[in-house]
């Protein structure tokens, strides 16, 4: 696996003065900030997660395009992010914590029957409670 990786953004400041940031490579996501240091730091973001999605697919991430092939619009600038790829996939490792709970025998009997996993349940209903939406 790669370590290290440089690609181009593209920051366009809109009329409230939030940075908008765009990617040549990867143009279907887009993210943005309030101030250039936060831009680049959410940029990494958004790049991290593309590259280890692909990863994970067995897709190969594309070599970043030249200069030369980026049109930039009136008020656009181009920057290039750093990313080394050790940290943010530490960062985006799952960790685990064992929970102890108690549920009523009749419950417990009917999902073993279903072989049901229970972290699986616990996990999907505690994302549902709390309104977070799984990505995969």
């Amino acid at each position: 696996m790669k370590e290290n990786y440089v690609y181009p953004i593209k920051i366009h400041k809109d009329e409230d003065g939030t940075l908008l940031i765009t990617f040549p490579n990867f143009p279907e996501h887009m993210t943005q900030a309030d101030t250039e240091e936060d831009a680049v730091r959410a940029a990494q973001e958004v790049l991290a997660l593309c590259i280890t999605s692909n990863e994970d697919a067995g897709i190969g991430n594309p070599p970043p395009l030249e200069e030369s092939r980026i049109p930039l619009d009136e008020g656009e600038k181009l920057i290039y992010v750093h990313l080394w790829m050790p940290y943010f996939r530490y960062t985006q490792k799952v960790v685990y914590v064992k929970k102890t709970l108690t549920i009523p025998k009749w419950l417990d009997d009917l999902a073993k029957k279903q072989n049901l996993n229970f972290s699986g349940v616990l996990v999907k209903g505690l994302k549902e409670a709390l309104g977070i939406i799984d990505p995969r």
